[in-house]
């Protein structure tokens, strides 16, 4: 398909030159004191939240923006602009509402179209992602069309179009690194590196290549989404409020009016609220240096507390059966204790909530024991060890376990979270060892597995 608009409507959430080197984001923007008044009008509302967004004071952006939609409700500029400070504050729940009733309302620019895209991915609802690019795929730029079909999961086809547009003469130093985060989505490390080098000195492009296979794992799809966007995920997010949800249109002709007249007389019937999709698990990306790890933002986190799991990782032995005895040490009335969910006590969890990843198998049993003394929602589950492996080097692998679905380890992981504590949700790896590690409490050992 030949492209006429590579120039045109540069996205600023896609901009991987300057989004993938760190992991800023709303979260480390002290928001602005002022308030918004509740009486301005739309417009003025609207004017607010560009300007707020531009200074990335992203919660007053988001109060002037719903002020703005509830003015006016069927604006669909409104609507697109409450998407966006929804995705600023990292609400992809919510932004998936917004830019959804902005696109209904009439608004499919191409910020508009990309940005739900994307919010798409972050919700794990690829298949609906690819279907939206597709369909307006004629009025997307190549650069932001293809890294988001990548992002989508079809890298394939986001390498085909960036591999095009690359030789437009509009194609710039964003171009050419959306490909080369294309080719890394695709598997194609060499190309990935090369492409990356054509903008970067050679250890910048190394170590970009690098903070990218720190999240090429598939469960890791979140992550990506919002490092790209360059915000912080707020797994808090309960959905669009109610006031602010999109009415039907009035009925348009004089029949209609009278059939609504006359059921304003019968006793007004309330309609239950959609039930808001489940909110991705908030978890913070770690860019990969090229020797020694470095801290996140202003959050120390050893660099190697998520990674890449390596499937030629030998399977650990099994347990011995007269360890057996010990499977029992974390019972479901201790785990239903500290969830709002049935947990999984036969062994059959296929989802883990990942605690982090250590040099050694010492250090990761320490920090287990450090964080199930402050969090008894860690210590109640049992732990899963297992290995992977990164740029050569072994890490040690810290989880737990018992949840039947994966909606049931993300509420987990935000309940962790909500705690101070740092975690993740994946499937389980193959081999996965349980441990029988245990905290003292009273001279009574309680062990977690």
């Amino acid at each position: 398909m030949k492209r006429n608009t590579f120039g045109k409507a540069a996205l600023s959430s896609l901009l991987v030159a300057t989004t993938m080197v760190g992991c800023g984001g709303a979260a480390f923007w002290r928001p602005s004191a002022k308030v918004v008044k509740e009486k301005e009008s739309g417009d003025k509302l609207a004017a607010i939240t560009e300007k707020a967004l531009a200074e990335r004071d992203f919660v007053r952006a988001l109060e002037a923006a719903e002020g703005a939609v509830a003015a006016s409700p069927r604006n669909a500029t409104y609507r697109q602009l409450l998407g966006r400070a929804y995705v600023a504050n990292g609400r992809f729940v919510s932004a998936e509402t917004a830019l959804g009733d902005a696109m209904a309302l009439g608004n499919s620019d191409p910020r508009t179209v990309i940005s739900l895209a994307l919010v798409k991915v972050g919700l794990g609802r690829n298949d609906e992602a690819r279907r939206l690019l597709a369909d307006n795929a004629a009025t997307l730029p190549a650069a932001d069309y293809g890294l988001a079909m990548a992002m989508a999961g079809d890298a394939a086809e986001g390498v085909r179009v960036l591999s095009e547009a690359i030789h437009d003469p509009s194609a710039n130093a964003r171009t050419r690194q959306n490909l080369a985060y294309a080719y890394a989505l695709a598997g194609r490390w060499k190309d990935s590196r090369v492409m990356a080098g054509e903008d970067l000195e050679p250890l910048a492009a190394a170590q970009r290549v690098s903070q990218w296979a720190m999240m090429a794992e598939p469960s890791m799809g979140a992550q990506r989404v919002a490092a790209l966007m360059g915000v912080t995920l707020n797994a808090a997010d309960a959905g669009l409020p109610v006031r602010l949800a999109l009415a039907p249109e009035a009925p348009a002709d004089a029949a209609q009016t009278m059939m609504a007249d006359a059921a304003a007389d019968a006793p007004p019937v309330v309609e239950a609220a959609p039930e808001a999709p489940v909110a991705v698990a908030a978890v913070e990306t770690v860019p990969v240096p090229a020797a020694e790890p470095a801290p996140v933002a202003a959050k120390p986190v050893r660099v190697a507390d998520f990674v890449v799991e390596d499937k030629s990782t030998p399977k650990p032995a099994a347990a011995k059966p007269a360890k057996a005895v010990m499977a029992k040490a974390a019972p479901a009335a201790k785990m239903q204790k500290v969830a709002m969910f049935t947990p999984v006590t036969n062994g059959a969890s296929a989802w883990v909530v990942q605690l982090g990843a250590y040099d050694s198998a010492a250090i990761a049993k320490e920090k287990w024991t450090r964080m199930a003394t402050v969090n008894s929602s860690i210590a109640a589950f049992p732990v899963l060890t297992s290995q992977a492996n990164v740029g050569g080097k072994t890490y040690h692998r810290v989880a737990i376990n018992g949840f039947a679905t994966r909606n049931d380890a993300m509420a987990m992981c935000r309940a962790i979270k909500a705690q101070k504590g740092q975690c993740f949700v994946r499937e389980g790896a193959p081999g996965a060892t349980p441990q029988r590690w245990a905290l003292a409490t009273k001279g009574r050992q309680f062990a977690s597995r």
